[in-house]
């Protein structure tokens, strides 16, 4: 190899990048509105809200924002959860309390840029485009994107495993006052969705007095 030429990146870093062409005839899905999302949110708050602080994966910066759904119930509860799912198949319950899923549509049909699709290497996609972290790369794409007339992204999610798709909605940021499901279900009712920590037994548990105490009959 001479001198000056780059070799071979490791498998061991990420390799995707941001985008280094015109994102002009990019694949496209088309979303219509009954088609079926589902979102993961607080009981107390509405469904649709759309981020720009930088916290999720194709987060535009503020005046626009991005809203995360899921085509699955379950998908929509475990990408809330994100990271503590590694691994484990139970989360503590706390995480579930006052958490729903709604299952929405959009008013009007949408064109989102597809990930799911081979065309999408022909532009330097990769698959870590939907798993990696940092989130600098990927919101990269996302302004990219939105700057190439896209109103949101079709991708793999993260945390589950399957044919489902997570969909990353653009908009402006805040609240939109979109139609919103009547009955939403608690996520702990949620079939395929992470199971909620069992409480222990009594018999499991160990009690451990503090230093310096003793029961009733010790010597000292």
């Amino acid at each position: 190899m001479s001198a000056g030429t780059p070799g071979p990146r490791s498998r061991e870093v990420v390799a995707q990048q941001v985008p280094q062409t015109a994102l002009a005839g990019f694949p496209a899905y088309r979303l219509e509105p009954r088609t079926v999302l589902c979102r993961a949110h607080l009981a107390a708050n509405g469904p649709w809200w759309f981020s720009h602080d930088g916290g999720g994966r194709f987060d535009l910066p503020a005046p626009r924002g991005t809203c995360y759904l899921a085509t699955d119930p379950a998908v929509a509860v475990r990408e809330r959860l994100g990271a503590v799912l590694g691994g484990v198949p139970y989360v503590p319950v706390s995480l579930l309390e006052g958490v729903v899923v709604s299952r929405l549509g959009v008013p009007v049909a949408r064109r989102l840029a597809n990930l799911r699709v081979a065309r999408a290497a022909e532009f330097g996609v990769t698959r870590e485009l939907e798993t990696m972290v940092p989130y600098a790369v990927p919101q990269a794409w996302a302004r990219a994107l939105a700057d190439a007339a896209m109103e949101g992204v079709r991708y793999g999610p993260r945390f589950t495993p399957g044919a489902a798709s997570s969909v990353a909605l653009f908009d402006e940021a805040g609240a939109r006052e979109w139609p919103s499901d009547p009955t939403p279900v608690p996520a702990v009712d949620v079939p395929g969705g992470p199971h909620p920590m069992p409480a222990p037994h009594r018999g499991d548990l160990t009690v451990v007095r503090p230093p310096g105490t003793r029961t009733r009959g010790q010597k000292a």
